[in-house]
């Protein structure tokens, strides 16, 4: 450990300062979940295009400043539960040296969030809002229930990408519909719903299985624990088929051809992974596929 620790700090010293500059740039872009959140705010603005809407940018905005904080709230609660942190001020990953920093954008973030659902008078059932809020919330935190710590959603085994497929699929395709006074029972939203869950629980089992060799040394069970990398890999090109034919069934002209390309794209990302990759490779293109898929409809909608 202690050899592998002075290569990395030689190697450090050794770089470029334009490529460690460059480095820091993208740590901080992909690490402090911006890029995420622009997958969101992109996904959003695509959900109003499909439903032929008129944007609504506070909405969009709001999905945005709430995705920042959900993907951060784990360094807000390291730093309230351990304001005095120092072990990780020389570690080799951008996500630990910056901790404090990522704590601060969460909370920047949720009060910019809740501004801005208050000022503009969103029109989300507040419900609604709470009960995806509590999902975030516990999906990180553990929570106490009878003077007991109750473990977080996360580490529940097999249940953590339907977890992040429900959230990501309500808050980038029912909000903006709720808000633009759409019925949620509406049958155009909920097969906007049920597409936008199956597109992103196929890219969700990816970071299961970014995650695999990790889980398995904390006894975490997950799909592909339990199936395989190989047969999970399946599942989600079975899911991207499945949005596929519903894609082509519901939509038509240039739309439908943008979302089954987007789905191809998503596929390829897929057949490629495996447990091995690297960190920036689900950072850029797992979640770089759904930026495309909006891109994509952006595109056939101009």
């Amino acid at each position: 450990m202690a050899h592998d620790r002075h290569i990395s700090i030689a190697e450090k010293y050794s770089r470029k300062p334009q490529a460690q500059l460059a480095e820091q740039l993208l740590g901080g872009f992909v690490y402090s979940s911006v890029f995420i959140s622009c997958c969101a705010f992109s996904l959003t603005i695509e959900t109003y295009k499909l439903a032929g809407l008129p944007i609504s940018m506070p909405m969009a905005v709001f999905v945005f400043l709430a995705t920042l904080f959900t993907y951060n709230l784990s360094s807000v609660y390291s730093f309230v539960r351990w304001p005095h942190q120092q072990k990780y001020k020389t570690s080799r990953y951008w996500w630990q040296r910056n901790k404090k920093l990522l704590a601060l954008t969460g909370v920047a973030s949720i009060m910019l969030a809740t501004g801005m659902y208050v000022y503009f008078g969103l029109n989300i059932n507040l419900l609604v809002v709470l009960h995806l809020a509590l999902i975030s919330v516990w999906y990180t935190v553990p929570i106490v229930y009878k003077s007991s710590w109750v473990r977080p959603l996360r580490s529940i085994p097999l249940l953590k990408v339907f977890l992040i497929a429900y959230v990501w699929a309500v808050v980038t395709a029912w909000f903006p519909l709720l808000d633009a006074g759409i019925a949620a029972w509406d049958g155009e939203a909920m097969l906007l719903l049920l597409r936008r869950f199956l597109f992103i629980l196929s890219l969700a089992l990816l970071f299961d299985i970014r995650d695999y060799a990790y889980d398995r040394s904390t006894n975490t069970l997950t799909i592909p624990g339990l199936i395989g990398v190989r047969n999970t890999k399946f599942i989600s090109i079975t899911l991207l088929a499945v949005y596929t034919l519903l894609a082509a069934t519901s939509e038509t002209g240039e739309v439908q051809l943008a979302l089954m390309a987007s789905a191809f794209v998503a596929a390829l990302v897929v057949l490629f992974s495996d447990e091995h990759k690297p960190r920036i490779y689900y950072a850029l293109l797992a979640d770089g596929a759904m930026l495309v898929h909006a891109g994509l409809v952006y595109l056939a909608f101009s």
